[in-house]
């Protein structure tokens, strides 16, 4: 699965009223203009290190600002 797909299908798996915005997503997209509470992009996260086998620490996810961020991280981590 693509590394934009997986974020989508955990931010769906975490807060299904956000599916509606997922269309527009972009890799500049900031994840708080996405609107999701802390516990929800904790979870989010957590989706993302359970279908990637890995765990991220705090000091790398502290950086991670954008879903651009985000799917570096997960490239890096694929490969």
């Amino acid at each position: 699965m693509e590394a934009m797909e997986l974020i989508k299908a955990a931010i769906t798996a975490v807060d299904t009223s956000k599916a509606s915005k997922l269309a527009g997503l972009k890799p500049e997209t900031e994840i708080r203009d996405l609107g999701l509470d802390s516990v929800a992009t904790m979870e989010m996260v957590g989706y993302l290190e359970e279908k990637l086998d890995v765990q991220f620490s705090d000091e790398v996810m502290v950086r991670i600002n954008t879903f651009g961020d985000l799917v570096s991280l997960i490239e890096k981590n694929r490969a």
